[in-house]
Parts: structure tokens; sequence; C-alpha cells
């Protein structure tokens, strides 16, 4: 008896979560735009003159943590940290095959 929910063992089921190049570039953007954030809020908020405008969850963030910059640039870090390592394994794992 042929059930269409079987699993056939002769048929490798296909990796959702495969390294591909375009995950690479996409780790490498999403880390440059960390950067590039962490380098744009520093000076916005150590401007002499300049207003200070930043979004709803920058807001929320800087008042929940006692109104620090510091933590704003943390949160950047994280997602640069995040983005190249994303870019780091998937290209490792592309070299590796």
């Amino acid at each position: 008896m042929n059930h269409s929910n079987e699993v056939r063992p002769d048929k490798p089921e296909e990796d959702e979560e495969a390294p591909s190049w375009g995950g690479v570039i996409v780790g490498l953007l999403l880390g440059i735009a960390g950067i590039g954030l962490i380098f744009y809020r520093y000076k916005q908020f150590h401007a002499v003159e300049a207003s200070v405008s930043i979004t709803k969850i920058e807001m929320l963030v800087y008042k929940v943590t006692g109104e620090s910059i510091w933590a704003l640039m943390a949160c950047y870090g994280l997602v640069a940290l995040a983005g190249f390592y994303l870019a780091i394994s998937n290209y490792s794992k592309l070299k590796s095959k």
C-alpha cells in the first residue's frame, strides 16, 4: 500500500536553512548598516547645535535604559555582530561544500 504521506528514504529532504551567497550578502549589508547607524547616531547625539530625531523604537530603548545613548549603540552593535556572524557562517558553510 502506497501512502502519499510516507517519507521515502531514497529521496533526501531539502534543507530550508541551506547557506547561500544571498545570505552572505544580506549578512554583510546588515553588519555594515549596524556600523553605519552607530556612527550616524553617535555624531547626531554629540553635535552641539543639532536636534536629535529618533524613531519610536529607538525612543523606547532610549527611555527604558535611562536615556542612555550607549544602550542604543549597544543595540546597533548587536545588529552589526549578528549580520557579520550570518555572513561568516554562510560563507564558511559554502566553502566547506
